[in-house]
């Protein structure tokens, strides 16, 4: 029996609780003014990464006006094309813009990293496709996702979740590093003797030559 077993037998003889979004967490309501944000601390969907790759750095910062505000430990949404599954949970202040939902959560009981985790799975994401409305831009429905049932098991499970989750997700960094790396190297190693063989000057005809003599004298 794992840990992880072991607790949910002695925490959840019963099952574990499910609730609505809405009643542990709400979209933020708080604003924050354009001149606090830059390139690092703004969000917009253009910055959010696909397929739960976290945000890079903002090609356009608003320079005037007043945005949507969140926090650490606040989960952002991209609305826009929930297919393409963009979220990222905060660790830091900013502010976004209504394309991107800012999830801040509202109860004791429920972990930042485990509601990311739970929002971030497959099944958060086509319940959102599936409630979102549009044609080549469809943008999910706020009203819908904070119906979404979240299992709420007590902290403990919580913890052990979001600790092999965490495992998982760093093994998985480090091989695509890895692999990523040994691509690049086989892709270098790749060009290198496609220009080398495709460059007839003396070097590439001395060696061409060299195999024709040893095969004559052969």
């Amino acid at each position: 029996m794992t840990k992880l077993d072991r607790f949910i037998s002695e925490l959840c003889p019963d099952g574990v609780e499910y609730k609505p979004l809405n009643q542990v967490a709400q979209y933020s309501s708080t604003r924050i003014s354009a001149k606090e944000v830059s390139a690092k601390n703004y969000v917009g969907v253009d910055n959010l990464l696909s397929d739960k790759g976290g945000k890079g750095l903002s090609g356009y910062v608003p320079e005037s006006g007043m945005l949507t505000r969140f926090e650490p430990n606040d989960i952002l949404i991209g609305n826009i094309r929930p297919y393409l599954k963009k979220i990222w949970l905060s660790d830091c202040v900013g502010g976004t813009n209504g394309d991107v939902l800012v999830v801040h959560i509202t109860v004791d009981n429920l972990s930042a990293e485990y509601l990311y985790y739970v929002l971030s799975s497959d099944s958060f994401f086509t319940y959102a496709t599936q409630h979102s409305k549009g044609g080549k831009m469809p943008r999910g429905s706020k009203d819908a996702n904070m119906r979404y049932a979240i299992p709420i098991p007590p902290f403990p499970i919580q913890n052990e979740i979001v600790r092999i989750l965490d495992n998982f997700t760093e093994l998985t960094a480090e091989l695509t590093a890895e692999l990523t790396a040994e691509l690049t190297a086989r892709h270098k190693q790749y060009e290198y003797y496609r220009d080398f063989l495709l460059t007839f000057d003396n070097a590439a005809n001395t060696i061409f030559t060299d195999r024709q003599t040893d095969r004559h004298d052969g």
